[in-house]
């Protein structure tokens, strides 16, 4: 009776090893298309475009399948090259771009401060022919005293604004040059 247990053990282990075995050439035939995915592209009923991995409903009307295979470490490589080569020429075109943009701002505040150092030149001389046809006698100094003090200091805010202006335009197109030097280095 031993012996029969045995025999049946042995017919058991056998049977599992000859399905094991099977399984694992199963597997190992199959293993190469497991890298390889398929992307569906398909639109819905309601007209919206899907992409997925699985495969779309009965319904769906299937646009495209993609077949996607793992890049080789050769390509991968180059792929990264290439993406670090874009991302470079993009860098390159923002310090241009920056270099432009302030360039024009420079330009602008130099407008601006053109038009503020002319504006206030012209409030100046309004103002000091006005102060002069106030001051020109004793009784006009001291009635209007409040009033020429005040214009005095019109003409020194406008003055004080223009300067300002004027600094500020010395500024961007100090801006505008480091700009433009540093997208002339990376070019």
């Amino acid at each position: 009776m031993q012996i029969r247990t045995i025999r049946k053990q042995v017919r058991e282990f056998n049977m599992k090893l000859a399905v094991f075995t099977i399984s694992c050439l199963v597997i190992l035939s199959v293993a190469p298309g497991l890298g390889a995915q398929q992307i569906y592209t398909w639109i819905d009923e309601n007209g919206v475009t899907h992409i997925t991995d699985t495969p779309p409903p009965p319904k769906a009307k299937l646009e495209n399948i993609v077949e996607y295979k793992e890049k080789t470490p050769l390509e991968q490589k180059t792929i990264e090259r290439k993406i670090e080569q874009q991302r470079k020429r993009y860098e390159r075109q923002d310090k241009i771009d920056a270099a432009q943009r302030a360039e024009v701002e420079a330009r602008e505040a130099e407008k601006r401060a053109k038009v503020a150092v002319e504006q206030a030149r012209e409030q100046t001389r309004d103002n000091q022919e006005y102060l002069r046809k106030l001051s020109n006698r004793k009784w006009k100094r001291r009635k209007f005293r409040k009033r020429i003090s005040r214009l005095k200091l019109e003409i020194e805010k406008a003055q004080s604004e223009a300067e300002a202006l004027v600094e500020q335009a010395e500024i961007q197109a100090k801006k505008a040059k480091a700009a433009a030097a540093a997208a002339r280095e990376t070019q």
